[in-house]
């Protein structure tokens, strides 16, 4: 599948061709990688049994695909938008194996070519973070609520600002207050429903642990996540469309 490719929708910070091929391996190949796809899918596995199979999912900056192709393969409907056109050839090359595969728009994630009210359910992760500053991450926010029909949902996945700045933690990257998320979805008919942190013990602690050591890795942060979310270096949000 052939994605359109233009200079005034790709953004400078999108992934290039090379970056987008090497993304998947190098971050999802190891054991570590796949112990944090787990968290993840966990998550929004959690928000998509909330609808019945067949309905409609976007999911906004999808990357290569790697949730897509789960979400499709659990029974709903999934589209996806981003950034980076080689991002979403590679997304497309995961549904090779369909005659009808999901629609993949290049744009950006506070600009969806998308009518009001057309998803059930609208997730972001790893996007939020990813973006020029903390006003544009909020503006993502407001189009993600627009974009979903009013009873469904909205999960967004971000860097938690209240996490303490120490060692890697330091490094810039854009970060926002889960108050700061609720107020700003609530402005726009959203309703705050629950959120949950996520690596407590950060990312880095998976990528440089030994093999052997990730179950007890993985079940110790899920315990202290849930006991200090507000220190988890990740935050999700669930939001409902009034």
């Amino acid at each position: 599948m052939k994605i359109p490719t233009s200079s005034e929708l790709v953004k400078e910070t999108a992934y290039d061709k090379k970056n987008a091929a090497d993304y998947d391996n190098y971050r999802f190949t190891d054991q570590s990688g796949k112990a944090i796809h787990r968290m993840e899918m966990s998550v929004l596995h959690q928000a998509l049994t909330l609808f019945t199979s067949g309905s409609q999912v976007l999911e906004v900056g999808c990357g290569t695909g790697r949730l897509m192709r789960e979400v499709f393969d659990k029974g709903y409907k999934v589209d996806g938008v981003d950034a980076s056109g080689p991002m979403l050839e590679e997304a497309a090359a995961k549904f090779d194996d369909l005659e009808h595969p999901p629609e993949f728009m290049l744009c950006e994630a506070a600009a969806l070519p998308v009518p009001d009210a057309s998803y059930d359910l609208c997730y972001s992760i790893r996007l939020l973070n990813q973006t020029e500053s903390a006003e544009y991450a909020l503006r993502v926010v407001r189009e993600m609520v627009r974009v979903t029909k009013p009873g469904g949902k909205i999960l967004v996945e971000f860097v938690n600002e209240y996490r303490p700045r120490w060692g890697l933690n330091e490094r810039p990257t854009t970060r926002l207050k889960p108050q700061n998320v609720r107020v700003e979805a609530e402005s726009v008919g959203g309703r705050f429903i629950s959120w949950k942190g996520a690596f407590f013990l950060g990312m880095q602690t998976y990528k440089k642990c030994p093999r052997l050591l990730l179950p007890l890795i993985s079940t110790s942060d899920a315990v202290l996540s849930k006991l200090f979310p507000r220190l988890c270096s990740r935050v999700y949000l669930l939001i409902e469309k009034a």
